[in-house]
């Protein structure tokens, strides 16, 4: 594969919150401020897939930051509970997307997914084929037999609309990925399809987060060229453009899960390089596509 290529590949990938850094997730600043969206979190039934993620992993310490206590979907108890560490106490279930049956007792009385599963395997019984495409459809088919009121599924910027040199393997997992937002989106269930850009380890509530329509947004630059390590700037500086902070993004899922004017949505999620101060990004969610 030519290495500029190749680049342009990686950093599509990294998107998906794949090759970053690990990010601790702060509470959650927009839930935390708005008693109806912070009553809405401690009270819905909530089920998060990918918890041992790093966006998943992200977004579960955010519900957890402000008092939700969410319902987390692992493949390897044993493997999550270690991750989590000892003082996790969570409502653990055992259940892979791959295995529909599994899903049921997963999905028992919840009313919200939030799903940040991804695979980066372009073959095999784990690839985007597998996770992504099939994975969605049989979790749309387990949660309409348990009632699931609303999905918000985390995917791509890249996903909406791949670089057009992309290697065909990359272009496969792309597709893939597309497919099964389509059948998320087509399924009956409300949902939230969440696109975010670069990812980085930042703190939380620091920079003002944006939202784009897909078939509006440009790519900057930036997301254009691969970021060797140590050549960004510290956490405490301006984010650079087409990045999101993990915890940032994590914000965004959670309040994406109970917030109204979300519903039927789907939307690039990236940050600008200013203070957040009083900015709320729900503002802009009525502006924002169905898909």
């Amino acid at each position: 594969m030519h290495f500029a290529t190749r680049k342009i590949a990686l950093l599509a990938l990294g998107a998906l919150g794949i090759f970053t850094t690990v990010d601790v997730a702060a509470a959650a600043e927009t839930a935390a401020r708005d008693p109806k969206i912070l009553t809405a979190l401690r009270k819905t039934p909530l089920l998060v897939i990918g918890s041992t993620g790093r966006n998943g992993g992200a977004i579960t310490e955010a519900l957890e930051a402000v008092g939700a206590r969410p319902r987390v979907l692992v493949r390897d108890l044993a493997r999550a509970k270690e991750k989590a560490g000892a003082s996790a106490q969570r409502d653990w279930v055992v259940g892979d997307l791959r295995d529909p049956a599994s899903l049921d007792s997963a999905l028992k009385g919840v009313e919200v997914v939030i799903n940040a599963a991804a695979t980066s395997q372009m073959q095999g019984d784990n690839d985007t084929a597998a996770v992504d495409r099939e994975g969605t459809r049989n979790l749309v088919a387990a949660a309409k037999r348990a009632g699931v009121k609303r999905i918000v599924f985390i995917t791509g910027m890249s996903v909406y609309s791949p670089p057009p040199n992309m290697p065909p393997p990359f272009l496969k997992a792309f597709a893939d990925k597309r497919e099964a937002e389509k059948i998320l989106a087509s399924s009956g269930i409300e949902y939230v399809t969440l696109r975010p850009t670069g990812i980085l380890a930042r703190p939380a509530g620091a920079w003002k987060i944006t939202l784009a329509a897909s078939p509006t947004y440009k790519p900057t630059v930036e997301e254009q060229t691969m970021r060797a390590p140590g050549t960004l700037p510290p956490p405490d500086a301006p984010p650079p453009a087409g990045t999101i902070a993990r915890a940032d993004l994590a914000e965004v899922a959670i309040v994406a899960a109970v917030e109204p004017r979300a519903r039927n949505r789907a939307f690039i999620v990236t940050q600008a390089a200013e203070p957040r101060g009083n900015a709320d990004w729900r503002d802009q969610l009525e502006k924002m596509p169905s898909d």
